[in-house]
């Protein structure tokens, strides 16, 4: 299946989802911040904003710290609240561009996992997520295309991140 595809169908039911916010949970806002990350799958501290309907928040988070070493990223992502107080599952997509010898390879990773909302204070938001990022496809810079593959255990746990990432965020009602 074409990445683009799959970046489509993420986008779609993102906006499903927050179509489907209930009426009466009238909580519509929008938030920026950073957001401040344990692992090594990307780098460390990066800018995001975006916006909450109801259960649903979604947020789009770009890498200023692409000029260290020509790696950037871009996540799209979602978390639906199944219980009060912001708990539940994350979906999303995250792009990767990787500078190489052969020009720029694109890696496509779909990201997984749970997330929730820790106490605010005032318009101080913070969020905390774990995550594992699997790598769907690998393509461009000159290289052939590669697909996630099960073939051997070490073909796969190769294309396996685990995450843990915290945003701090200031958030406004719309």
């Amino acid at each position: 299946m074409c990445y683009a595809r799959i970046m489509l169908r993420v986008v779609i039911a993102l906006v499903v989802l927050a179509g489907t916010a209930s009426a009466d949970e009238n909580e519509r806002s929008w938030h920026a911040g950073l957001d401040l990350r344990a692992d090594l799958g990307t780098h460390p501290i990066r800018a995001g904003g975006g916006l909450t309907f109801g259960k649903l928040d979604t947020m789009l988070v770009l890498d200023p710290m692409f000029w260290t070493d020509g790696q950037h990223d871009l996540d799209l992502f979602g978390t639906w609240s199944v219980v009060d107080g912001g708990y539940g599952p994350l979906l999303g997509w995250r792009t990767s561009t990787i500078g190489i010898a052969g020009g720029t390879q694109l890696q496509e990773k779909l990201v997984m996992g749970l997330g929730g909302t820790l106490p605010s204070v005032r318009c101080l938001r913070i969020h905390w997520q774990f995550e594992l990022a699997a790598l769907v496809v690998k393509h461009g810079g000159d290289l052939p295309t590669e697909w996630i593959s099960f073939a051997t255990g070490r073909d796969f746990i190769d294309l396996l991140n685990f995450g843990m990432f915290v945003t701090v965020e200031y958030a406004r009602p719309l």
